[in-house]
């Protein structure tokens, strides 16, 4: 009993680091397309090219000064270099008195070798940890040099941890900081409490245990530290060549889950040395009953069973103070289940349940993120099935006596005859946190309206849907927005962008998706049939906004650019042309429409 309890502890915890992880993986990966797409729309400026091969560095300062100050003002951009073919600097758009030194990073080295995109995470002269894109420049089919252009991945663990609610720390090897700057080095060394590594971030206090922790082998443990329960987990940190930098290492706090282990643990050992205490004894009398008279054998041995029913009766009510649901099963038939299960469906006892139901399993609801009948192949049955899978995949839902819906992890333990002690583990809450930290991760915490992630992990599924008609995608922009920002503050610029998504939401179909971009930039995605269609559906969107009465700032306007999703393109290529189109209305004036297909 206190393995399924400590079990079920750690199987609530243990997802964290995975999730965390894939998060991250997913995010880097999204902004890399990202700034890859800008990349291919930089390389298409034949004068910007002209200009490269001229080596007129202040030029190209001069094109690329703005574009650079919109990137790291809408998707954190930090870095964007023009390199030449033998890898010397020409130009940092981030830092122009910067040039002429020589790019040794392994993800320009990558890019020189296999003349394509690469990207990929890794440290920079002043040890900060960036995502790189670098892409070969071709003009008229010859080499003329690279673009690189990086963003930190600072901000996107905090606001990851943040999300997540734990203690977060970056243990990096100290040999990777040895040709680091003085004052890094010196920052470092503050947070220098462990041999072999530097705690280059952390959101807590690094406890005494860090050492231990980093230079074990061991990826989970528990441990104690300002009279809290920790659970620590860990994962490898790595950079874009696969070496291995350090580990990123979780906390999560567990201390009111192991008292009340703790508390359950002491009830049990009481109750099982107070029934050790009787079988003895019970031992003990019959043995001398034996020996004085053989003749009461029979009597004895009926006693005997008496107080083994009693024994057994004291045994069931020691499941029942489990507040987890427990059966003990074969995965055919319900040999034994406590209380709480009996109370979560609303039976009397076991027989009164075993008169509507063969197995618990018949309660559990066919939902495909979780585990159900529906799973458990032919010749199986899903206690089996169970057995075989990972803990995080271990997780099924009930509906309980009033129709509602719970979430558990199940731990299993294998008792005697083929059959299992299977614990039921409620975690609805953490669940619902998950489903809170989607719904956080999917919108856009000022507007309301959709984000990047959600366009990133659900277009696929949008062009799905649309099928066989066409997808159409339109690029809004509120004009001159800048302007609002320097009249009437940026409290007022954020209720105007509320006000402007959701005029724009009233004006489009529930089927429809608004998503915000970036800053005063947002995108809808419609279902139409012709390019006609989508003009009218973006005219409607332009003169209801016109048409809208903003408080304080009265009226505004948006430009607009309209373009149709290709069979043969990415989501990010065809949203550059939408891009295009809008970059053209803001030319032309502003307050009007721009279709693609019509500026070729």
């Amino acid at each position: 009993m206190i393995y399924v309890q400590e079990n079920t502890i750690h199987t609530s915890k243990e997802n964290i680091s995975y999730q965390y992880a894939r998060f991250l993986n997913q995010k880097v990966k999204y902004d890399a397309d990202v700034l890859g797409e800008y990349i291919n729309f930089i390389q298409t400026d034949n004068d910007l090219a002209a200009q490269f091969q001229e080596g007129n560095k202040k030029e190209i300062f001069a094109s690329m000064e703005g574009l650079y100050k919109r990137l790291n003002r809408d998707i954190d951009v930090t870095h964007m270099y023009f390199i030449r073919t033998d890898g010397t600097v020409l130009l940092r758009v981030h830092d122009y008195n910067r040039d002429n030194d020589v790019i040794e990073r392994e993800t320009f080295k990558k890019a020189k070798e296999t003349q394509k995109l690469v990207h990929g995470l890794e440290f920079g002269l002043k040890m900060n940890y960036t995502l790189r894109v670098v892409k070969p420049w071709y003009v008229n089919g010859k080499l003329i040099g690279y673009i690189e252009v990086g963003k930190e991945i600072d901000k996107i663990i905090d606001e990851y941890a943040h999300l997540l609610g734990n203690n977060v720390y970056i243990a990096i090897k100290k040999d990777i900081y040895r040709d680091a700057p003085d004052f890094v080095q010196s920052n470092l060394k503050r947070n220098c409490l462990v041999d072999d590594y530097y705690i280059a971030y952390n959101t807590f206090a690094i406890p005494p245990q860090m050492g231990s922790i980093l230079n074990g082998s061991i990826e989970h443990q528990d441990i104690s530290f300002q009279n809290h329960e920790y659970y620590v987990s860990k994962i490898d940190f790595s950079d874009f060549s696969k070496k291995k930098l350090g580990y990123i290492v979780f906390f999560q706090d567990v201390s009111i889950e192991h008292n009340a282990m703790y508390s359950s643990v002491k009830a049990l050992i009481i109750m099982l040395i107070l029934i050790s205490s009787i079988f003895f004894i019970l031992g003990y009398k019959l043995i001398r009953r034996k020996e004085k008279n053989i003749n009461a054998l029979t009597s004895v041995l009926n006693e005997q069973k008496e107080e083994l029913f009693h024994a057994s009766q004291k045994l069931q009510k020691l499941f029942d103070l489990q507040k987890n649901i427990i059966i003990l099963t074969d995965g055919k038939k319900l040999n034994m289940a406590n209380q709480s299960m009996l109370d979560f469906f609303g039976f009397e006892d076991l027989g009164h349940f075993l008169q509507h139901y063969n197995c618990i399993c018949e309660r559990f609801i066919e939902d495909d993120t979780f585990f159900h009948l529906g799973k458990v192949p032919n010749g199986e049955n899903w206690v089996e099935t169970l057995n075989h899978l990972s803990p995080e995949n271990r997780i099924v839902a009930i509906y309980d006596k009033d129709n509602k819906t719970h979430v558990f992890s199940i731990s299993l333990n294998e008792f005697e005859d083929e059959r299992f002690v299977v614990a039921f583990a409620d975690i609805s809450n953490t669940m619902r946190d998950q489903i809170k930290l989607i719904q956080k991760v999917t919108h856009d915490k000022l507007t309301g309206a959709f984000n990047r992630e959600f366009l990133d992990n659900s277009i696929h599924d949008i062009i799905r849907e649309i099928e066989p008609n066409h997808l159409g995608v339109i690029m809004c922009d509120i004009d001159y927005f800048k302007r609002v920002n320097d009249t009437f503050g940026h409290n007022r610029g954020d209720e105007v962008l509320k006000e402007f998504a959701a005029t724009v939401q009233k004006s489009i179909r529930n089927e429809d998706y608004l998503i915000r971009w970036g800053g005063e930039e947002f995108i809808v995605l419609v279902k139409v049939d012709t390019i006609e269609s989508l003009q009218i559906i973006a005219e409607h969107i332009r003169t209801a906004v016109q048409n809208t009465y903003f408080e304080e700032v009265e009226k505004i306007t948006a430009s607009l650019g309209v373009t149709l999703f290709q069979e043969n393109e990415t989501i990010l290529a065809c949203i550059a042309k939408a891009d295009k189109a809008l970059y053209t209305a803001k030319a032309n004036g502003r307050n009007q429409i721009q279709v693609y297909e019509f500026l070729e």
